[in-house]
């Protein structure tokens, strides 16, 4: 156990007001957009930095994190219409998005993996799908949520080493870095959910085409097997030396992609079988039999996860979100397993400075356990939000046809012109500095602001591993 200020690193605040558990009752929607306020507004004051309006989470969170909590974020606004927090967003994104368009920003050049650019990118394209609003100084910068998208589309593509393994992409851009030898899970399966979502949204054939071979590059390497055991990934040269650990978050970016994929081919039964036996694996793994909460099996029981890992669940409740609204038969399957969740997960926020901060544990009965971090709010959040669209008309998907606004742009590469692919070196290479607009900024600052006072008058939390 550590205990750390928010001056030391600061990596949630919660404001002080009394201890309440957050009330939710899932068949009304205002409930609903009230304990989601309060998550959101609990997770915000938490991942914003009091000065900055960047939003890069403090150690021991990692950069693609960031792009993770902007998606929930954009979510929120889509299920509730709160626009409290979109400014962050925009000034978080242009952050993000680099003044090389490219998602790999400067001070990540080194260290960034296709799985790190791949959250952003997803970001991306659920704010495209939401049609979340899109400032004029984002236009200018040819910062648009769909070209950015479309851009990592294309360097992604670019980096696909069929010479190994016969196809896929490494975890890892940088050839110096550890992950360069491993083809893991969630870095092709975010890629494939990319180019699904892209095919769905555009209409293109050419990422269908994408979406096609990654999903059955994965089936025939036997990284996702015949009985739907999904692993983290496998080792070059040959991919016969696998990592057998399971994560939810890779059955879940499967899930969303097949989703997608069943929408845009209208149906096709190979994709529906795919969605089927890849939802039957998910509850036979993840959901625990006596309370029905979903669990994080590798670390959350034995004390054991990381920083990272307690997010994970709220990246597969939210690509189950979305698949039961991209394939709507899937609903009653897939509903009411995200309704006792949402009513798991709020029974726990109980904790913190606030009152209302959530637990990792959903699955040991209505009381907080403990553990206070950004993936346990994202979590709670995501859960309980994705049930929003079955209680009242909110979080519409939207495509080019049907309301879609982002501008397209499907042969961006960014302003480097598609650095690094398989046959190429990696090249380090240095931003100019950007500039974000005056609104932007006040827009952001008047979010900033109430997190200062708060700081000021000195709070602090105690974080449990």
């Amino acid at each position: 156990m550590r205990s750390l200020s928010l001056l030391s690193g600061g990596i949630l605040l919660l404001l002080t007001q009394p201890c309440v558990a957050i009330e939710l009752n899932i068949d009304s929607y205002d409930s609903i957009k009230s304990a989601t306020k309060i998550i959101a507004r609990d997770l915000a004051t938490g991942y914003w930095d009091p000065f900055s309006v960047h939003g890069v989470p403090h150690p021991p969170y990692y950069w693609w994190l960031h792009g993770a909590i902007l998606g929930g974020i954009v979510d929120y606004w889509a299920m509730t219409g709160d626009d409290t927090y979109n400014a962050n967003v925009t000034v978080g994104w242009l952050r993000g998005v680099s003044p090389s368009l490219d998602l790999q920003p400067d001070e990540q050049s080194f260290s960034e993996g296709n799985d790190d650019q791949g959250f952003w990118s997803i970001m991306s394209i659920d704010a495209t799908e939401r049609a979340f609003p899109e400032t004029e100084g984002q236009k200018e910068m040819h910062a648009g949520f769909l070209e950015i998208t479309q851009t990592v589309q294309n360097l992604q593509a670019g980096r696909w080493d069929d010479k190994t393994c016969g196809g896929g992409l490494r975890w890892q851009i940088n050839p110096t870095n550890d992950g360069y030898l491993y083809k893991n899970t969630i870095s092709n399966g975010l890629f494939f959910q990319q180019s699904a979502r892209l095919a769905r949204y555009t209409k293109n054939q050419t990422y269908a085409d994408w979406a096609e071979r990654t999903y059955k590059w994965l089936r025939e390497v036997k990284i996702v097997r015949d009985d739907f055991y999904i692993t983290d990934g496998a080792w070059l040269p040959d991919c016969k030396k696998f990592t057998e650990k399971r994560w939810s978050y890779n059955y879940g970016t499967l899930l969303a992609g097949c989703a997608a994929m069943y929408n845009y081919t209208n149906g096709e039964t190979y994709w529906k079988e795919q969605i089927d036996s890849i939802l039957a694996a998910t509850y036979a793994t993840f959901f625990d039999a006596e309370s029905g909460a979903i669990k994080e099996i590798q670390c959350q029981d034995s004390n054991t996860c990381n920083a990272d890992q307690p997010s994970f669940k709220a990246y597969l409740v939210r690509w189950m979100g979305y698949t039961a609204q991209v394939a709507p038969y899937t609903y009653n399957d897939i509903m009411p397993r995200l309704r006792k969740n949402a009513q798991l997960a709020a029974a726990t926020c109980t904790g913190g400075t606030s009152g209302t901060a959530c637990g990792l544990k959903w699955n040991t009965g209505p009381e907080f356990d403990g553990i206070i971090g950004l993936g346990e709010q994202l979590s709670a959040l995501e859960v309980i939000q994705n049930t929003a669209p079955f209680v009242a008309p909110v979080g519409y998907l939207v495509d080019i046809d049907n309301g879609g606004t982002s501008k397209s742009n499907p042969n961006g590469t960014g302003t480097r012109g598609g650095v690094h692919n398989r046959n190429s070196q990696y090249l380090p290479y240095r931003l100019k500095n950007y500039e974000i607009t005056l609104a932007d900024r006040v827009g952001a600052a008047i979010i900033t602001l109430v997190i200062v006072v708060v700081f000021a008058l000195g709070a602090r939390f105690t974080m449990i591993h």
